[in-house]
């Protein structure tokens, strides 16, 4: 991104003008009240508090009205809160997404909130769109300019990184992938498909700065979609009909090679035992099963094994003889 782009964002307008109707009341309100009170007390005492006040009221508003910013350059991001200044570079972002309390930055090993871009928690229930919807929008599509993912444009086919508010995207792919596959397994007719479970779990994961998801589209038509952190793959899914076309594949590619090549010795990941399918297909592209077994999260608890795939560039331990 050129210098000339650079973007600094501040508090919204209104919240601004609030701040400066404050700050111009107390810094011209007070003291000429304080002026008054001397004149008919001739007590500097009062006057001498309410000048405090004063400042005490200028300093509140600058320091977390007015100097809170945002700042974005083609070199990362500058965080300045009322008590910190935080710098990231570009390249170690991993997380942008509002947040109540400020917009939400995230690295490996950090995150930084920019009080100056907050989304109500009102505004979130309703699934609302607000300024920090549009301006984490507008950093992830920054973001994506330095790291586009993986595009083939003959094919259309390109793994994107999900964004903060595609919970429901995630949930109903997830959802059509598993009805189709699963059924018996999670018989309809007794277990309910626990929908807002897993949207509140979609909506965890992509506020989580050490989870990368990624969507797979074809033509701009989301198909497929993984989740992955620094050593397991948790979550792989590709729409009905869409399948046994190399997108599964391609996903899995995609997450082994960024957890390998993040120094990872091995990849891991959890499966249904009695999806077959899924196992068989772990198999071919080399995972081997463990003695790890664990209960699923949801009713009615079926048993998951996990596998495992070694990274062919980690050191292997040599033989004691």
């Amino acid at each position: 991104m050129p210098d000339h782009q650079r973007r600094v964002w501040r508090a919204a307008p209104a919240t601004l003008a609030v701040v400066t109707a404050f700050a111009l009341a107390s810094g011209v309100a007070v003291p000429v009240l304080a002026y008054l009170v001397y004149l008919r007390d001739r007590s500097p005492l009062i006057p001498s508090l309410l000048g405090v006040l004063t400042l005490v009221a200028l300093v509140y508003a600058w320091r977390f009205g007015l100097h809170p910013r945002l700042i974005v350059s083609d070199s990362g991001l500058v965080v300045r809160n009322p008590f910190s200044t935080r710098r990231i570079d570009w390249d170690d972002v991993t997380l942008v997404a509002p947040g109540e309390n400020g917009l939400i930055i995230g690295t490996e090993e950090q995150q930084v909130e920019a009080w100056c871009i907050q989304k109500s928690n009102y505004a979130t229930r309703r699934g609302h769109r607000t300024r920090a919807d549009a301006i984490s929008h507008r950093l992830l599509d920054l973001l994506d300019e330095r790291d586009p993912g993986v595009e083939h444009p003959a094919t259309g086919l390109r793994i994107r990184r999900a964004r903060p508010d595609e919970s429901e995207l995630l949930a109903r792919m997830e959802r059509s992938a598993g009805e189709a596959e699963l059924s018996h397994v999670f018989r309809p007719e007794t277990y309910a498909y626990p929908a807002a479970d897993v949207q509140h779990r979609w909506t965890r994961i992509l506020h989580d700065r050490l989870v990368r998801v990624r969507v797979l589209e074809v033509s701009g038509e989301p198909v497929g979609f993984v989740a992955f952190d620094a050593d397991t793959v948790r979550h792989l899914g590709v729409v009905p009909g869409q399948t046994r076309r190399g997108y599964g594949t391609a996903l899995l590619e995609y997450a082994t090679r960024e957890i390998f090549d993040s120094g990872a010795p091995e990849a891991r990941l959890w499966v249904l035992t009695a999806n077959e399918t899924a196992r068989a297909f772990y198999r071919f592209h080399g995972w081997a099963d463990t003695d790890e077994l664990r209960d699923c999260e949801f009713p009615p608890y079926p048993e998951e094994v996990r596998l495992r795939k070694r990274n062919p560039s980690a050191p292997r331990r040599s033989r004691v003889r």
